[in-house]
């Protein structure tokens, strides 16, 4: 199949993407927060439902495929069948419920086909309700700590990080946010950040990334130390207007989230004893495509 359209659905974000002749595009994406509407009705969100249903008619081709991860998994057998229903019947197209052993299988693909590095890396894979980590060595996952929990338990601990400007302790907020995290039992030398855009939350800070050092990979074009990652993590709670930052890029939802993702990413950082992360745009859509290619997927 020479093009075809993937769709990935999250807790928070839903992005878009079509492979074509080889190459995959971005087609885009919307901020959702089934999440956190979801805690507060328990249950799937109407008006959230519409927004879904609206970006997924605009962008859908006749081959396409769609991946839900986080909450869709938390849903009863109940809601899960009549959700996979109302989706078929709205879309016409099937709704596929990934596992976090999937997600990062399909994530940990994109992240490390192409890179030539002997040391062991550890891959996040970020999510608003979910937090899947994979350590590497020679290509292969050695170990796996998927966690419950992600940018979204991280503001509903510390709301004021959602406001213009943070009031909380900073390291007090990492602290209890390690208490979540299913501790691996290897260290890395460096942290591939994956599952959200994380070279967006640089560019439009205008905060200084490096070549990659490490090795060449055009998905992975930069790197950063963690000393000054975390000297401007501090900076983005306390010093930047949050509320600026929403105004200018039209992107709120994304935006009072980032400082939830901020946590998530420190707390692995001290705990992996990483010196490096490597922020990045890899989703498990280069995994999707892969299976899809192959016919492992129809």
């Amino acid at each position: 199949m020479d093009r075809f359209v993937i769709i990935e659905i999250g807790s928070t974000n839903t992005k878009g993407y079509v492979y074509d002749k080889g190459e995959v595009k971005s087609l885009g994406f919307r901020t959702i927060e089934f999440k956190n509407h979801y805690k507060k009705e328990n249950k799937i969100a109407e008006d959230d439902k519409e927004l879904l249903f609206s970006f997924v008619n605009e962008i859908k081709e006749d081959n396409t495929y769609v991946f839900g991860t986080s909450i869709f998994r938390n849903l009863s057998s109940e809601q899960k069948d009549e959700w996979l229903k109302e989706f078929k019947d709205r879309t016409g197209i099937d709704f596929r419920i990934v596992t976090p052993d999937m997600e990062n299988e399909y994530t940990v693909y994109g992240a490390i086909a192409d890179i030539n590095y002997k040391g062991k890396i550890a891959v996040m894979i970020g999510g608003g309700g979910s937090t899947e980590l994979s350590i590497v060595e020679n290509k292969k996952i050695i170990e796996k700590a998927n966690s419950s929990f992600g940018a979204m338990d991280t503001t509903d601990m510390f709301p004021d990080i959602k406001t213009d400007k943070a009031s909380t302790d900073y390291d007090l907020m990492v602290e209890e946010t390690k208490k979540l995290v299913n501790i691996p039992k290897n260290k890395a030398d460096i942290l591939i950040l994956a599952g959200g855009d994380y070279i967006y939350f640089y560019e439009e800070l205008n905060y200084p990334v490096t070549k990659n050092k490490f090795y060449d990979n055009p998905l992975q074009p930069y790197s950063l130390d963690t000393k000054t990652m975390d000297r401007l993590d501090r900076n983005f709670f306390y010093e930047v207007s949050l509320d600026e930052v929403c105004e200018r890029t039209q992107n709120e939802g994304w935006w009072r989230g980032a400082r939830g993702m901020r946590l998530c990413v420190k707390a692995l950082v001290d705990i992996l004893g990483v010196k490096d992360i490597i922020p990045t745009r890899i989703t498990m859509v280069y995994g999707i495509v892969e299976k899809i290619k192959n016919k492992e997927l129809k």
